[in-house]
Parts: C-alpha cells; sequence; structure tokens
C-alpha cells in the first residue's frame, strides 16, 4: 500500500470505532459504563495486535520521516559498537544489537519497536481504567500526536509510553517494576527524564493540584518574557546533543515545524488543565491517581512552554501530552461527575476524535 495512505486508513478506522462507541454512550439509557466485565481487555488487544502489525510493516519512506533515519541506522549498525555506556542511551543501543543479533529485517525491527509503543499503553489503560479499557485506548488511539509518534519520533514514542506504565505500576505501589520501566525509558530516550521527575514530584512531594496548576499559568508570563534567554541557556548547556538540536531557535525548521510562541499548541495544551482544574478544584473530587497524574501533565507541559520557540517544539510537548488520553479519559470513565455521565462521555470522544481529524486534514 501507497506510503501516504497508511495515515487516512488509520484515521478512519479509529474514527469509525469512536463514533460507533461514541454513539452508544450518546444512546444508552442505563449506566453501561462500569459493567464492561473481565473481558473487555479483548477486543482492545486484538485491535492492538492489528495496528502492530499495520504500522510495523509500513513502507520505509520518507513520508514517515524518521522511519527512513531510524531504518538507515538500523541497517548500519555495528553489533561490535555496542557497550554500556550510561552516557548514552543504552538501552536503545542493546535493542538494536538484540534485534540485528537474531537476523530481524527492519520491518521487523520497526514492529517490536511498535509493539513496545502499543502494548505499553494499553498494559497502562488496562489499570488506569480497569472497567472499560477499550474507550480508554478510543482516546489514545484517536489523540492528535498518536500516529505521528508512531511512525516519525518512534524513540520518543516508545519512551514516554513505557513511563506511562511506569507511573502505573507506582501508583499501585509496585515501586521496583516502576522504577525499573523508568530506567528503562531514560536508556532509550534521555528527554524522558523530565517526565519522570515530574512523576516522582507529584507522587512524594506536591499533592496539591493547584500547585502545578498555579506553575502551568506562571510559566506563560515567564516564558513570554524570557522565553528566548531561557532556550538560549539550554542550548548552550551541552550536556544531550539533542537537547542542543531541539532547543536551537536559529534553525531552519522549514520543512518540520514552526518557531516562535506557539499559541496554538498552548491552546491545544491547555485543555487537560482545565479539565484537572474542573475536576480538581472545581467540584472538589479527591482521587489520588488522578491527583498524580494532573500534577505530571502540568509541570511537565510547563517546562515545554518555557522553551516553546525552541525547534522540534512538538517534541518537548510530547513528553506531557503523552499524557493529554489518559488526563481527559480517566474523570469521565472513572469518577462521577454529571448524572448522564454516559451521554457525556459519548460526546466527549466524538468531539476528541473530531478535532484529531479536523487538524489532520487541515495539515494535510
Amino acid at each position: 500500500m501507497d506510503a501516504s495512505l497508511y495515515q487516512p486508513l488509520f484515521l478512519t478506522i479509529v474514527s469509525v470505532l469512536c463514533i460507533a462507541v461514541g454513539s452508544s454512550y450518546i444512546i444508552s439509557s442505563d449506566n453501561s459504563l462500569q459493567e464492561e466485565g473481565n473481558y473487555s481487555i479483548v477486543i482492545p488487544l486484538i485491535l492492538s495486535v492489528a495496528f502492530i502489525f499495520f504500522l510495523g510493516y509500513r513502507p520505509i519512506s520518507g513520508q514517515f520521516v524518521d522511519t527512513v533515519a531510524y531504518a538507515l541506522e538500523y541497517t548500519n549498525k555495528d553489533i561490535d559498537s555496542v557497550s554500556m555506556d550510561w552516557n548514552s542511551e543504552w538501552i536503545w543501543q542493546w535493542l538494536l544489537y538484540g534485534c540485528k543479533s537474531i537476523n530481524l529485517g527492519v520491518s521487523d525491527f520497526l514492529t517490536v519497536i511498535e509493539a513496545g509503543y502499543i502494548l505499553t499503553a494499553l498494559f497502562a489503560i488496562k489499570q488506569f481504567m480497569p472497567s472499560n479499557p477499550m474507550l480508554g485506548m478510543l482516546f489514545v488511539w484517536s489523540s492528535l500526536m498518536y500516529f505521528t509518534f508512531g511512525v516519525n519520533g518512534i524513540r520518543n514514542g516508545l519512551a514516554c509510553h513505557i513511563v506511562l506504565l511506569a507511573l502505573a505500576f507506582l501508583l499501585n505501589s509496585k515501586y521496583i517494576i516502576g522504577g525499573i520501566l523508568c530506567l528503562i525509558s531514560f536508556g532509550i530516550h534521555r528527554s524522558t527524564i523530565l517526565p519522570i521527575a515530574t512523576m516522582l514530584t507529584g507522587l512524594f512531594l506536591i499533592k496539591n493540584i493547584k500547585i502545578a496548576i498555579y506553575c502551568w499559568l506562571c510559566a506563560i508570563p515567564i516564558s513570554l518574557i524570557l522565553g528566548k534567554d531561557i532556550t538560549i541557556f539550554l542550548s548552550s548547556l551541552g550536556f544531550d546533543n539533542r537537547m542542543s538540536s531541539y532547543t536551537d531557535i536559529t534553525n531552519d525548521m522549514s520543512e518540520f515545524s514552526k518557531t516562535g510562541f506557539r499559541w496554538d499548541f498552548l491552546m491545544y495544551s491547555s485543555i487537560p488543565v482545565l479539565t484537572a482544574w474542573y475536576v480538581c478544584v472545581k467540584h472538589e473530587i479527591i482521587d489520588n491517581w488522578y491527583n498524580v497524574i494532573c500534577i505530571t501533565y502540568c509541570l511537565s507541559n510547563a517546562f515545554w512552554i518555557l522553551v516553546i520557540r525552541s525547534s522540534f517544539s512538538n517534541r518537548f510537548a510530547y513528553l506531557s501530552w503523552f499524557l493529554y488520553p489518559i488526563v481527559i479519559a480517566y474523570p469521565l470513565i472513572n469518577m462521577p461527575i454529571w448524572n448522564d455521565q454516559d451521554k457525556k462521555i459519548g460526546y466527549t470522544l466524538l468531539a476528541y476524535c473530531g478535532f484529531t481529524i479536523f487538524m489532520q486534514v487541515a495539515y494535510w
């Protein structure tokens, strides 16, 4: 199949699923939300496996941008050069080594990455929303950046979804496996130190969501006044070549992304913050898990706001945006907010998916 058809087909499949499920909630007259049963993981698991092979065996095409670079890296990788270097992303290097040592082809390697990207999200959703993982995964699949980080920034996407799974284990007080997953994520993409740090802050330091919301709000005027200086300072630190590249505001990004203060990205990022305020502050609903999720999102996104002028700004944003569907879906599925909650869920899912379709069509 032609590479240009992959995203439209993926979005069409997800849209049909969202319309079918969303409509069923809108016309629902009973409390079906909490009655999915123990087998509700089967359908999202089957769909996840199908998406793994569909996206994993995509063409090695410039249509998927970084896919070509990762394919070349894998093809040219000398397995004798792999070492346990703590100054590099050594888990990623060992993943390349493991796949090459058993003679996996490029497409097989990309499918392994896709499996990690999709299944870690599924297992995390099963823990966050055990009563309805199908609905939770629909919010994940229909997220604005889900497809992009499944076929383009695949290492960033994989690492962030491992952090998501780590968060689920840490919230379950399974600190050893949660810590191991954080280490694996950091060893795949060092940028995940940001969500890991903010996640630990939410777990052990900041308990009041209002503080995180205030930090997010304060980041906006600080970025407007000092954002360029902050970006230049981070670029000058030189502790990570990728960080220096991403924060280089002079980089020619005409083929990738605009620079400057991204009001459009900021408006998009504000929706989970408003959701957190509406649920936790306005309605005063207390849920320790949701509290940590929202604090992690707000603090991570606040850092992105400070460096919003950077090249590859969307990749910094994804360090919080991977939590976007969780912040939106968690209270809808797990918290009693409205009397007619089923209908609100249906309308929200349709609006959420519809926005993604609109944005993709607008930028195609």
